[in-house]
């Protein structure tokens, strides 16, 4: 079976299930809308005060959108594994030609790009509430979403690996997610922390992410001028996808060899 036509598979599996309660894909947009509100509100307390630069809404926004992404790039992953392990799937689809890796990969594609859909809606939702578009860069938009989805991906995946092994919650979400959300510079600029805090925020990926990002799509940063965040997101991808991926293809063989591989 051609791998598009697997990739449609997943996709159109995970997209009814996610249909089939209407009611919560619409309270989702509408959480997604709210949220935009309360920022928009909280940046009015805030007054004109600049963060890096940026008047505080649109900071908050962009930043309140990248997370939401990196987040589900966290946890899609574990989150296959969890679903498909205790009702046999993993264990079948496996059997088939289907290689683990692709498994993991399908898997993820519908939630991926449901969270690409909530960021758009944020960002919609702001520009309703007069976030401009005019500075906005897309292909760099694109090129920095696409080199994050791969960085963040990296430690979603090792997050699947230990969801697949110890079958218990896995710390990875909660360090990554916390460290990102308290020095990533999502709410306020990473240059506010203390010096070590500000060394310890460079070795995530989210930090580099964020400053591309809104520098791309809101001062219209050409790829020349992010070319630092892009190597350094790169950077993550390179090193950390293949290694995230040999650990998950381990991680497979020692469910099988265990007799593990349906258990949870």
């Amino acid at each position: 079976m051609p791998i598009v036509w697997k990739a449609w598979a997943f996709f159109q599996r995970d997209l009814h299930t996610d249909l089939s309660y209407k009611l919560s894909f619409a309270f989702q947009v509408v959480d997604v809308l709210v949220g935009v509100g309360a920022y928009y509100f909280l940046a009015r307390v805030m007054g004109k005060a600049a963060l890096q630069g940026y008047e505080p809404f649109a900071f908050i926004l962009v930043g309140m959108a990248v997370n939401g992404y990196m987040t589900t790039s966290l946890a899609c992953y574990s989150h296959a594994i969890r679903g498909d392990q205790p009702l046999g799937t993993l264990k079948m689809v496996l059997c088939t030609p289907t290689s683990p890796l692709a498994f993991i990969f399908l898997s993820s594609l519908y939630p991926l790009l449901r969270a690409a859909f909530d960021a758009f809606i944020y960002l919609m939702g702001g520009v309703l509430l007069g976030l401009p578009l005019a500075h906005v860069n897309l292909p760099a938009v694109l090129v920095i979403f696409l080199l994050s989805e791969l960085a963040f991906s990296s430690i979603g995946i090792l997050s699947a690996t230990f969801t697949l092994v110890f079958k218990r919650g896995d710390p990875l979400l909660w360090l990554f997610g916390g460290l990102s959300w308290l020095l990533g510079g999502v709410f306020y600029p990473v240059g506010i922390l203390p010096r070590f805090l500000r060394g310890a925020a460079q070795l995530l990926p989210i930090t580099h992410a964020l400053v591309a990002m809104r520098a791309a799509f809101l001062q219209h940063a050409s790829l020349g001028t992010l070319l630092p965040q892009i190597a350094i997101l790169g950077l993550f991808g390179l090193v950390g996808l293949p290694l995230s991926l040999l650990a998950f293809h381990w991680g497979i063989r020692w469910a099988k060899v265990t007799g593990t591989l349906s258990h949870f």
